[in-house]
């Protein structure tokens, strides 16, 4: 009897760490529409180059930006603080609706 319990609490501990694992893997996937994007161009980073750069680059607005750095990190697999190589070609999801108009850069 007491190794059955045993047993099962083991198994609920570890069913409690999937949960948790799963729910923390990417925080930023359920409201983040760049991730959804089914267009992409294409960059080669240059030597002053980061991701907060290239995001801001497509976008109007800072919380686009932010949200874009996030995706681009997500979709190249990046490291979580976005370090970047001279020469890398990145692929930059495109939302057409939020692209900043070019009179206004």
């Amino acid at each position: 009897m007491k190794k059955k319990k045993n047993t099962l609490r083991k198994m609920a501990v570890r069913m409690m760490l999937l949960i948790a694992l799963a729910a923390t893997a990417s925080p930023f996937h359920l409201g983040n529409d760049y991730l959804r994007s089914a267009d992409f161009d294409t960059v080669k980073v240059s030597r002053k180059d980061s991701v907060w750069t290239i995001a801001s680059r497509y976008t109007a607005k800072a919380e686009d930006a932010r949200e874009l750095a996030e995706a681009i990190i997500e979709v190249n697999g990046l490291a979580a603080d976005g370090a970047l190589r001279v020469g890398q070609s990145l692929r930059i999801p495109i939302l057409r609706e939020r692209l900043p108009k070019l009179a206004e850069k």
